[in-house]
């Protein structure tokens, strides 16, 4: 599960730069506390090439009829995504990165009842890296406003992650970035092998406070490091 995230990056030419934007956001900020539910930046390639936009926090489907769903889709397991209704035509046409600096993840194998505490999660040497994703444009049958949702996929975690969590975001290598956004590539053995655990040696992890928890909170104090 990855249920909440940090896109911390202060100067918007930085991320436009870093993933070859032709575009811009009218209203950039940095976000040090991204949950659930929420509009946040997503990259995705078009005719033109690769464009930014606010994007909802909860993938919907096309034939969904209401924006809550039954059950939740924030998070794509890659072991399932070609079994999946929901997904399964995303894997082919709808392929999006998620610009992150660092992300959240519970400790539930060593505390499996709530409250469980956060570890926050970065790269040592990338301030900001791209989580594969996938989006739709879903348009709501009652107003006929369309509305462009992402979630986040999942794959299984790296040894410094499965220390608190069975399951981390998909971390996509700078060098592979472009080919999961590729449009031309529809056939999923050419885009699900680069879904894989993150090197763990390239990573590293703290306790954050329950301050995280609360998408209210947004300062760079919910990455603060708690002591043991």
């Amino acid at each position: 599960m990855c249920g909440a995230y940090g896109f911390s990056v202060k100067d918007a030419r930085e991320v436009y730069e870093r993933f070859d934007i032709i575009n811009t956001l009218a209203s950039y900020k940095p976000r040090w506390n991204i949950h659930i539910g929420s509009m946040n930046p997503v990259i995705y390639m078009t005719a033109d090439g690769a464009q930014i936009k606010n994007m909802y926090w909860t993938f919907l489907p096309s034939w969904a009829k209401e924006k809550r769903l039954k059950f939740s889709t924030f998070n794509a397991r890659d072991d399932r995504l070609l079994e999946s209704k929901v997904y399964k035509s995303a894997v082919a046409h709808h392929r999006c990165i998620i610009p992150a600096t660092y992300f959240f993840e519970p400790d539930k194998l060593h505390f499996p009842q709530p409250p469980h505490p956060w570890y926050c999660f970065r790269l040592k040497e990338h301030p900001l890296f791209a989580l594969a994703g996938l989006y739709n444009a879903w348009t709501d049958p009652t107003t006929n406003e369309t509305l462009y949702t992402y979630t986040i996929i999942t794959t299984k975690p790296n040894a410094l992650v499965g220390k608190y969590h069975d399951r981390e975001p998909a971390l996509l290598p700078s060098n592979k970035e472009k080919q999961w956004l590729n449009p031309d590539l529809t056939e999923p053995e050419h885009v699900l092998p680069l879904l894989k655990p993150y090197p763990p040696e390239a990573m590293e992890a703290w306790r954050v406070s329950d301050a995280a928890k609360n998408p209210r909170n947004e300062t760079p104090d919910v990455i603060k490091p708690v002591e043991l």
